[in-house]
């Protein structure tokens, strides 16, 4: 139920925020295994992310048992609301491609340094000995396991890592964190954006639980759990079929046969069944997924006309970084215009704040602005301890928060179950534009040493916590949770993930090492490697300023601003930048794009022939998609820690 500025929020139980705290460090312990070390499962890959959901379903269960037992003992929404807020958060940097990565970036130069690559004469002089282990005895049993990371002495040459890694973390999450209650109230209360994916949340810790009666969504929830249920048993008894759906390479491809040239250069086109994905794409406003699927066939028409050109061969085709770059700008553009009224309001609020705004806000906007100025001054301090000229600094912080908010402002809008954005990182778009040649070492040693902070550049940004903290302030909009107490709990969830996954994480990887581990452990070697093989060839093979892709950015972000003109115009027109980051995305569009097509189908055909009665009808049945393939996509990873080997995963 919606709540008005005016209403007098209730407080939260301490005892939830203990219950998220609590959560936070059982799911980094869980995601350290499953995600880092085994790389069987990968809950963190889609937004929301599956453990989250899971959690908050079991937790929902049990209160409503509790409340039937002892009302007073049970939680509110509001409490259930925060620890679904303090979990996504708490969760953001400790998946699959954060802190992992990290674990990989600082003692793998000195364990993989050989002859053949000269990494000791070509890199070890620019690491900052305080952002990376050197100790071959750490460095070794890092990677052989076995032994305990707190007894056997290796934390005094982890202590400094962790710290200084601890230091960055808390300061973007702070950032982000304040960057969040400055646009707050222009999202949520202004503006009014979908935030789609928090329809999940508010809907299963709503009503004291009404929609559990509703037998649509018990169907929802059957065929889902019953397909992960059936498959899972598949996984260990080879002889029985699976249901194909696209997971553990069992699905189908529809260019499988197409290997003649030009059609060759399609790709992959996988046929993903998933329901968790079905069920959120259904969630998404219809004109936003027609967008995404739109571009997606986009770009598969830039790759064939770029193999029948001939200009397939050329470096950076088809510019994935660039294009989604151009978008993202031309959102953000159209984003600050928008806005205009609001900021003109901060600004007055800064120069003579007024008590409405103090009451309203998590903090007044002048001390938003004051910790922001101060937060920025710190992490320009370390950019520049590191290193760092400050220029390069000062670019890399504008281009990285530019990306971040942009892709906050994709989810606030659109809410793609994934959006990792192939190549539109900083440090991709600093050598595009300035060239590895403009970058002194010092730079691109720093810039290689932060490229974990976008996870992979081929899926970057697939998990990041500024989203959820602004779908965290949506639903504490919705549920009746003051802004300031939301603030401090996401303060207080950004610092035990960050603690929880920089000290769990070493601890668990000394004791069963790496080089035994399911899978290679392929986070934490990519991480390493893409690290130190990116600096290398920066140092080696300096590239100049690639004009042609600068080109691609500005034509891609003139066309988008054209885009946001026309939806300005015409309210039939269904494209929107955000659905071209995702549509020409790398590692989204391939994953997302069947499975919104159904949803997107579905979702037209009953609106256009049964109305929104009808599809108020059929929401429980996809939320119900969304939480049988949660809870059981979940209990078989949760599984592997008992049984200590591989199994089944739909993602």
């Amino acid at each position: 139920m919606l709540k008005n500025q005016d209403w007098k929020p209730a407080l939260i139980k301490k005892r939830a925020v203990l219950i998220g705290v609590l959560l936070i460090i059982a799911n980094s312990y869980w995601l350290a295994y499953v995600e880092m070390l085994w790389h069987t499962a990968h809950l963190t890959h889609v937004n929301p992310s599956v453990n989250v959901v899971c959690a908050v379903l079991i937790i929902t269960w049990l209160n409503i048992i509790i409340r039937r037992i002892s009302p007073a003992t049970a939680l509110d929404q509001k409490d259930l609301i925060t620890i679904y807020s303090m979990l996504a958060v708490g969760c953001a940097f400790s998946g699959h491609d954060c802190i992992p990565r990290l674990m990989g970036v600082i003692p793998y130069a000195f364990r993989f340094a050989t002859p053949e690559n000269d990494w000791e004469a070509l890199l070890f002089r620019h690491l900052p000995d305080w952002l990376v282990v050197s100790d071959s005895k750490a460095v070794n049993d890092f990677f052989e396991g076995g032994v305990d990371f707190f007894t056997g002495g290796y934390i005094q040459y982890w202590i400094k890592p962790i710290l200084s890694w601890s230091v960055v973390i808390f300061l973007l999450m702070f950032i982000f964190l304040l960057l969040t209650s400055l646009l707050r109230r222009q999202w949520v209360t202004q503006e009014n954006l979908a935030y789609p994916t928090t329809q999940i949340p508010l809907e299963i810790t709503g009503n004291a639980g009404n929609v559990f009666r509703n037998r649509v969504l018990w169907i929802g929830f059957s065929i889902a759990a019953g397909i992960n249920i059936f498959n899972g048993i598949a996984f260990f008894f080879p002889f029985m079929p699976s249901i194909p759906v696209g997971s553990q390479g069992d699905g189908f491809d529809l260019t499988a046969h197409l290997t003649e040239k030009p059609w060759d250069a399609l790709g992959n086109m996988p046929l993903r069944l998933h329901p968790y994905l079905i069920g959120l794409g259904f969630l998404l406003p219809l004109d936003l997924a027609f967008s995404c699927f739109f571009f997606y066939i986009v770009k598969k028409i830039q790759l064939i006309i770029g193999s029948m050109m001939g200009i397939v061969m050329l470096p950076g085709f088809p510019f994935s970084g660039e294009q989604g770059a151009g978008a993202l700008l031309a959102l953000l553009i159209a984003t600050c215009w928008n806005g205009k009224k609001h900021f003109v309001i901060v600004i007055c609020e800064v120069i003579r704040p007024t008590l409405k705004n103090k009451t309203n806000e998590p903090i007044s906007y002048r001390w938003m602005i004051i910790a922001l100025g101060i937060s920025s001054l710190f992490l320009i301090g370390f950019c520049l301890k590191g290193g760092m000229s400050l220029w390069a600094c000062m670019v890399f912080i504008i281009v990285y928060l530019l990306i971040v908010v942009g892709l906050t402002r994709m989810r606030a809008e659109l809410g793609p179950p994934m959006h990792s954005i192939g190549f539109v990182t900083p440090q991709y778009l600093m050598i595009s534009i300035f060239g590895a040649r403009g970058l002194r070492a010092s730079n691109l040693t720093l810039l290689s040493l932060m490229n974990w902070l976008s996870g992979a550049h081929y899926a970057a940004f697939r998990t990041h916590p500024m989203p959820e903290q602004m779908e965290a302030f949506k639903m504490a909009d919705r549920a009746g949770i003051k802004n300031r107490t939301m603030l401090i709990v996401l303060v207080i969830a950004c610092v035990v993930g960050i603690k929880s996954g920089l000290i769990l994480y070493p601890y668990i990887i000394y004791r069963e090492g790496i080089m035994a581990a399911a899978d290679g452990a392929e986070q934490i070697h990519s991480g390493g490697l893409g690290t130190y093989t990116y600096l290398a060839s920066g140092l080696v093979n300096p590239e100049a300023t690639d004009w042609i892709a600068l080109g691609v950015l500005s034509s891609t972000f003139t066309l988008n601003l054209g885009i946001m003109f026309l939806r300005a115009r015409f309210v039939w027109c269904p494209l929107h930048p955000a659905g071209y980051v995702i549509g020409l995305a790398q590692g989204t569009s391939d994953e997302i794009w069947f499975p919104l097509l159904i949803a997107m189908t579905t979702k037209w055909l009953l609106l256009n022939r049964g109305g929104v009665k009808a599809y108020r009808r059929a929401v429980p049945f996809f939320i119900g998609l969304v939480l049988g393939e949660a809870l059981i996509g979940c209990f078989w990873p949760m599984m592997s820690l008992f049984l200590r080997s591989t199994v089944y995963s739909w993602i």
